[in-house]
C-alpha cells in the first residue's frame, strides 16, 4: 500500500511539473504590441528588431498595431494577456507609466501590472514649427503666439507627460493658453504639421530629424540637460529661457505581470543579443534613437520605478 501511495504521489509531481514546463514553454507565434498607429518611431523600432528576436527567440515575431487613447487601448490590451510568452508590449515610458495616472479608467498600474524586460533607446522631445512659420526661435514663436491667436495651438502625439508639459510651460512663459490638439500617434500628426494646419508640435527626436532633415520643419527647442547631437543647433529649453523640461524618455519591452522568470530570462537574452548586432545598431543610430544596448530585467525595473516616481509627485502628469 506504501508503495502504491509514492508511485501515485511520484506521478502527480510528474504531472504538475511537466503541465508546468509545458505552460512555461511557448511555442507558437510572439506578437509585439505597439500601442501606436503604424509609421511613427516605436513601430519602425519594433519592426527593426523583430527578425533579430525571431532568430533568437526560435519563434515567429509578428508586430501589431494596437493605437488608440495615447498608448492606453494597446497598453491595456498586454495588461490582460496571458503571461505566456506569446504577447510582448514595446512602448514608451508614457503610455506605460504617465497614462495611468492622468487616466483614472486606464485599468492599470506600470508598477503592478508589468514585467519590464528590459530598455531599447531614449530618445529627447522637440518642439517644431512647420518650414513655412515666420519664427526662428523659440521667444519669436511666443511672441507670435502672443499676438495672433489662430498660433495658439501645438500638436502633440499623445496626452499628458512630456508633450502636454512642453505646451503648457511655453503657454505659461508667453502669457497665453496654447492648444494642444491630440493625435493617435506622430504619424498622423506630423503631416498636419508640416502642411502647416497647426502652428507648432511636439513629436519625439526621431520623427523631428527626419522632418528637419528633409526642410519641412524648423525645429526650435528640445528637452533634455544638453542639447542633442542629431540636432547641435537647436537650443535646449532652459536656454530658451524655459526651464523644468530636462526629463527624456525611453523606448522599453514590457510583458504582463507574473512572466516566469525563466520566460523572461529567456527574452532579455535575446534582446541583448538583438541589440548588439551591428547592423541592428548602425539602424537604432539612424533612427536618431540613443541605443541602450545592455539593459537587464533589474536595470529597466529600476529605470520604471525612477520614472513612475518622478510622474507620480509631479502635478505635470495630472494636467
Amino acid at each position: 500500500m506504501h508503495i502504491l501511495m509514492r508511485m501515485l504521489v511520484a506521478l502527480a509531481l510528474s504531472t504538475t511539473v511537466s503541465t508546468a514546463a509545458y505552460a512555461a514553454e511557448y511555442n507558437g507565434p510572439i506578437r509585439i504590441v505597439v500601442p501606436f498607429a503604424a509609421g511613427g518611431a516605436t513601430d519602425a523600432l519594433a519592426r527593426l528588431l523583430a527578425p533579430g528576436l525571431a532568430k533568437e527567440l526560435g519563434h515567429t515575431v509578428v508586430v501589431e498595431n494596437r493605437p488608440g487613447a495615447s498608448g492606453q487601448i494597446g497598453t491595456a490590451y498586454v495588461k490582460n494577456a496571458p503571461a505566456d510568452g506569446s504577447v510582448y508590449l514595446l512602448a514608451l515610458d508614457h503610455s506605460v507609466v504617465i497614462v495611468p495616472l492622468i487616466t483614472p479608467t486606464a485599468g492599470y498600474d506600470a508598477l503592478r501590472d508589468f514585467t519590464a524586460l528590459g530598455t531599447v533607446a531614449r530618445f529627447q522631445w522637440v518642439l517644431s514649427v512647420p518650414i513655412t512659420s515666420p519664427a526662428t526661435t523659440l521667444q519669436q514663436f511666443m511672441e507670435i503666439a502672443k499676438n495672433d491667436p489662430s498660433k495658439r495651438n501645438y500638436g502633440v502625439p499623445l496626452m499628458g507627460g512630456m508633450p502636454d508639459l512642453i505646451g503648457s510651460s511655453v503657454g505659461n512663459k508667453s502669457g497665453v493658453a496654447i492648444e494642444a490638439i491630440p493625435f493617435n500617434g506622430s504619424a498622423l500628426m506630423m503631416p498636419q504639421l508640416i502642411g502647416g494646419q497647426l502652428a507648432s508640435g511636439v513629436t519625439g527626436s526621431p520623427e523631428a530629424v527626419t522632418m528637419v532633415r528633409a526642410k519641412k520643419v524648423r525645429p526650435l527647442a528640445v528637452t533634455g540637460d544638453k542639447r542633442s547631437q542629431l540636432l547641435p543647433e537647436v537650443p535646449t529649453f532652459a536656454e530658451a529661457s524655459v526651464p523644468g523640461l530636462n526629463l527624456n524618455s525611453f523606448n522599453a519591452f514590457f510583458a504582463p505581470k507574473n512572466l516566469p522568470t525563466t520566460i523572461a530570462d529567456k527574452f532579455n537574452a535575446a534582446l541583448r543579443k538583438t541589440l548588439a548586432n551591428p547592423d541592428v545598431r548602425k539602424q537604432v543610430s539612424d533612427m536618431s534613437l540613443d541605443l541602450v544596448d545592455s539593459s537587464s530585467i533589474p536595470e529597466a525595473k529600476s529605470e520604471l520605478e525612477r520614472t513612475y516616481r518622478f510622474w507620480n509627485t509631479s502635478a505635470a502628469a495630472k494636467r
